[in-house]
């Protein structure tokens, strides 16, 4: 296979033998190559496409008429994987980046937005402030989950060169304000979409605002998204992103489930990257999805439901990768990171159990898509999902007491619902248990953390999904072993809570248990994820050869 340029035409061709029909579908469907009938022999198939990012792809395949054409996109794509950079980046005096961390910060030095997009757990808010001290910065804004505001103004002073008196501003309330003269403002997304701490927000300059968790903007038309990108008519203040010179976004998951969460911020961070499509032209492009209706034989309900599809899923890596994001892969650049065990426990089919399983049935809903006959009723929904995770709470107590029995001494344990919560925490107390839910202060979690690393009493740290399940560093300390009682249904959820402990700084292997009910629609929102991270792998991760 042969990737060639034909300057007359402006298309790339790639010929390939016509009795391998699934490589030539393959090509076709995977790749967005079209079938240039003409061209075409009875033994071989001439596929072609005038897209160069499309093209890259095959550039161990290329022809030096063709390498010419793509070596620019090639060498940016290349950039976006390098695992060590050479600069010497601005850090305090006992401090020191990883090889691929400064690799990320000569990457976005060459632009003016980037998305750092390494996986979870490979140090992305350190790279955020050493970029910010590289580049001089005096007025820095950071937008970021409320759970882990406190958690940024510690590692701002920890690893910023800013000299003292440095003014670090968290918002934790809208009574505090805009501080005018912080050389570090930390807001949370809530926060920076309400009208006055927005307006007051976008009145300022800035040398460089961070977003990070970004995905939180996957939304285009979310009013967070819109305070800090703009559209809408409904905010009255300037897009606060107009407002700096440089915008880092971070997140390690840009995709959190389908290709077509990526737009809001190629649109937002780089839209040329994307060749200023809209929303609809870019879903259609690599996340098409029609939306149909079938009646079940067996009811005789009529069933609403998307036939989703994806594809090109190396053109969008290769616009992403040569343009605005850096990406690296945990196992590649911390090869002492042992790869993590996952086990899915099956439990007990208990009355509880047995109705939760009921419920969900009468639901009738398709994992894939989160739709069914009764879609619409989402509290519904909220009653079942709630259902289930008090049903299984007394058994995934009685395993948990089982570890602690046999000798392990420190365990991370995740929920969702509060009533859940009350169950474990009151069944597992007795082992030192330190809870971490909705209520609690980001000062409370930081200290909470602290006191888990250090107080050999604390056996077991219990923390719903969203306030412990990411920004959450320090646990890989001294925990391997971590449980999910309510497995998220969106599955970048789950492996951020896995990712607290598989990060750097882990020793041992990762231990990763998630507790479902048999047949249970969780079971089956597992198997959907697993096919979602493959579609996710090669949309982001598939390395251009």
């Amino acid at each position: 296979m042969i990737l060639d340029y034909n300057p007359s035409t402006q298309a790339f061709t790639i010929k390939v033998p016509r009795k391998d029909g699934t490589l030539v579908n393959s090509l076709m469907r995977e790749h967005g190559l079209d079938l240039s009938l003409p061209a075409s022999t009875a033994s071989e198939a001439v596929l072609f496409t005038r897209e160069p990012y499309a093209a890259a792809t095959f550039w161990e395949q290329a022809t030096p008429a063709a390498r010419s054409q793509l070596g620019g996109i090639y060498d940016e794509i290349q950039a976006s994987w390098k695992a060590e950079g050479s600069a010497n980046i601005a850090c305090p005096p006992d401090k020191e980046l990883w090889g691929f961390q400064k690799a990320d910060i000569e990457y976005a030095l060459r632009r003016k937005n980037t998305l750092i997009g390494d996986q979870p757990g490979l140090g992305k808010t350190p790279v955020a402030i050493c970029f910010a001290n590289e580049i001089k910065a005096k007025r820095i804004l950071v937008i970021c989950p409320a759970s882990i505001r406190i958690q940024w103004v510690m590692k701002i002073r920890e690893w910023s060169t800013l000299p003292w008196p440095m003014v670090i501003h968290p918002i934790m309330h809208s009574r505090n304000g805009v501080h005018p003269e912080a050389s570090w403002t930390v807001a949370s997304y809530e926060m920076a979409r309400t009208p006055a701490i927005a307006a007051a927000l976008a009145k300022g300059t800035y040398d460089v605002i961070i977003l990070d968790e970004a995905h939180y903007l996957k939304t285009i038309d979310s009013k967070r998204t819109r305070a800090i990108f703009g559209g809408g008519k409904d905010i009255a203040h300037a897009p606060i992103a107009q407002r700096a010179e440089a915008i880092l976004a971070l997140t390690g998951t840009p995709l959190p489930n389908r290709p077509r969460e990526a737009y809001t911020l190629a649109r937002g961070m780089c839209f040329d990257a994307i060749d200023w499509q809209s929303e609809e032209s870019f879903r259609e492009r690599f996340n098409p999805s029609v939306r149909g209706e079938r009646t079940d034989p067996t009811t005789g309900r009529t069933i609403i439901y998307n036939d989703e599809r994806t594809g090109r899923h190396s053109e969008l890596q290769n616009r992403l990768r040569a343009n605005f994001m850096v990406r690296h892969l945990k196992r590649e650049v911390l090869p002492q990171l042992k790869m993590p065990k996952f086990d899915i426990i099956q439990l007990e089919e208990t009355g509880p159990v047995k109705q939760a399983l009921e419920a969900e049935r009468l639901l009738d809903i398709d994992p894939d898509q989160f739709e069914g006959a009764d879609f619409a009723a989402l509290g519904h929904i909220a009653v079942a999902r709630r259902m289930m995770g008090i049903a299984l709470a007394p058994q995934i107590a009685r395993y948990v007491n089982m570890l602690i029995d046999g000798g392990e001494e420190k365990l991370v344990l995740f929920a969702w619902h509060i009533e859940v919560m009350n169950i474990l925490e009151k069944e597992l107390r007795h082992h030192g248990l330190i809870r971490i839910d909705g209520s609690t202060t980001g000062t409370q979690k930081a200290a909470k953390i602290i006191e888990f690393q250090k107080n050999p009493a604390k056996q077991i740290i219990l923390g719903n999904l969203q306030s412990m399940g990411t920004g959450v560093d320090g646990l890989q300390n001294v925990a391997w072993h971590a449980l999910i009682a309510e497995p998220d249904w969106v599955a970048g959820n789950n492996e951020q809570a896995f990712d607290r402990l598989d990060r750097g700084g882990q020793t041992r292997q990762v231990q990763g248990d998630i507790f479902v009910a048999p047949n249970s629609f969780a079971e089956k929102i597992l198997a959907s994820a697993l096919r979602k991270n493959q579609i996710t792998h090669r949309a982001l991760d598939m390395r251009v050869a």
